[in-house]
């Protein structure tokens, strides 16, 4: 049989874990190499995965320097065997025939990866994702249409001579950003309509924090080589769905940093030029009303906007006894 290489950064999860490394020690497809790269986890998680490799011989654990997951994820491919790769998030839990399911697929068609559908939510109140295409075999083109704003890489397997020396970058989008580049290098992709992931919505993790941070404005870059790639392709729907997608973020955003004590003015500036640059498209857009005067009055004054915003947002949330 081939050998599937898991690959799962380990940062600051311990409510999770355990589930997490159960489902995939417990995978029907037994020959599993996996690699656990505890990223200077400040909680139990090194000790836990040092647990697990006692009692599974396959599992390799590596200990590390904190340095987020992209450098977690890099240092298990530098040293995965395995015919195929495959990236676990340690707070999300997978069905135990995921790998089995995903691998027959793969192999019977010869495709480049493999993806299949999900569910998201939180314990007891799990939701199957909808957005997913209804056609089994897509051209990689077809793929980023569909999943361009879905792009990560916990739900996919991938052979390993298309993930080859391709590693991971640290920046906030950095599953699109692999994502892209693995289907640049295919020419199909096989689509599961099968939930085989639970996709934690965890309050704590970075896509889901209600807080902005600088590095989110890493995204615009890779955003940038999604749509010059849709331009290069002449994908020229997708780019304006892309332009969308990067209005909805940015304007979310600004209503963020607005909502801050200490609003970062040099983060609302760098937010402002990128919707100048696009030609003030959100006038256009299907943003609703509210967003756009919300847009309209930070060009304005940021400073009173955002007042007002704090104002606002206050009185919605105060509970009237």
């Amino acid at each position: 049989m081939d050998k599937i290489s898991v690959i799962v950064p380990v940062y600051n999860v311990e409510p999770y874990i355990r589930q997490s490394l159960d489902s995939i020690v417990n995978q029907t497809y037994k020959n599993l190499e996996i690699i656990l790269t505890d990223d200077g986890s400040p909680d139990n998680c090194g000790k836990i995965c040092d647990e697990y490799a006692l009692k599974d011989n396959r599992i390799k654990v590596l200990h590390i320097k904190n340095s987020g997951p992209a450098v977690a994820r890099n240092a298990g491919l530098d040293i995965a065997t395995g015919d195929f790769i495959g990236f676990i998030d340690p707070d999300d839990y997978f069905e135990l025939d995921m790998y089995e399911t995903l691998y027959n697929a793969i192999t019977k068609t010869n495709a480049g990866l493999v993806v299949c559908n999900w569910y998201k939510g939180t314990e007891n109140n799990w939701t199957k994702n909808t957005d997913f295409p209804n056609k089994e075999i897509l051209t990689s083109n077809e793929a980023f249409e569909c999943f361009y704003n879905h792009m990560y890489v916990w739900n996919k397997l991938y052979r390993k001579e298309v993930v080859g020396n391709l590693r991971q970058i640290e920046t906030y989008a950095q599953d699109v950003y692999y994502t892209l580049n693995t289907f640049k290098r295919i020419e199909k992709v096989v689509c599961i309509d099968k939930c085989l992931c639970y996709y934690r919505m965890n309050p704590t993790s970075r896509q889901h924090t209600k807080k902005f941070k600088k590095n989110f404005l890493e995204f615009l870059k890779v955003s940038d080589m999604e749509m010059e790639y849709a331009q290069e392709q002449e994908l020229f729907d997708l780019k304006n769905k892309l332009c969308n997608f990067r209005l909805n973020i940015v304007s979310q955003w600004l209503t963020f940093i607005a909502s801050e004590e200490t609003p970062d003015i040099e983060s609302v500036k760098i937010l402002l030029e990128d919707l100048k640059k696009n030609n003030f498209s959100f006038f256009k857009s299907k943003l609703s009303f509210k967003i756009k005067l919300f847009i309209a009055g930070c060009f304005f004054n940021f400073g009173l906007v955002s007042k007002i915003y704090k104002l606002i947002k206050g009185k919605k949330t105060t509970v009237v006894r």
